[in-house]
């Protein structure tokens, strides 16, 4: 196994490990976030530079990502930290971009799908407010607002991001 997907069944280890802590230790949770927001960047570095890329890694690392960010939009609405329609926007988008990219591969036998930068910066958006939303509930910093604001920017570009990969799908069939 390559150190890139070592990296990544760490992240997806990590998520039981997050939800458990999310209702005993909120700090310790964040910190387990912040490592898997961290082992993520690494892994992504470490595949670059090692030219180590896999198919296994090309299918586990955007899984492991979704598995993460989603498991914690799903903590937040069940704990009444973000409206249940901000958690739903942003699961059906990566339920959706998942069916995509199995009807993809069932069609092509291609698993390979190119991120692009609206995905990319969606996900940054996403790990970040969860990251937002986690310190602000450790530390009670009550920039409800601020946070609000943030996330009806990350919901946008989670939708901008599913229109530009359905648009690129259409596009490889049409």
């Amino acid at each position: 196994m390559t150190v890139p997907n070592f990296l990544t069944v760490l992240r997806i280890i990590g998520v039981p490990i997050f939800i458990i802590f999310f209702r005993k230790s909120l700090p310790i949770a964040t910190l387990i976030f912040f490592l898997a927001i961290i082992t993520d960047v690494i892994d992504g570095v470490v595949a670059r530079l090692s030219k180590s890329r896999s198919l296994l890694g090309a299918m586990l690392d955007p899984l492991a990502d979704k598995l993460l960010i989603d498991t914690a939009f799903i903590l937040f609405a069940l704990n009444n930290y973000i409206p249940d329609w901000i958690a739903i926007v942003i699961i059906s988008r990566d339920v959706l971009l998942i069916i995509g990219w199995i009807l993809m591969y069932m069609i092509t036998s291609n698993i390979k799908v190119e991120p692009s930068i609206f995905g990319k910066i969606t996900n940054f958006f996403e790990s970040t407010s969860v990251m937002l939303l986690l310190l602000n509930a450790v530390f009670a910093f009550n920039y409800n607002l601020e946070i609000e604001i943030y996330m009806y920017i990350t919901v946008l570009l989670c939708t901008i991001s599913l229109v530009d990969y359905s648009i690129k799908g259409i596009k490889k069939f049409g």
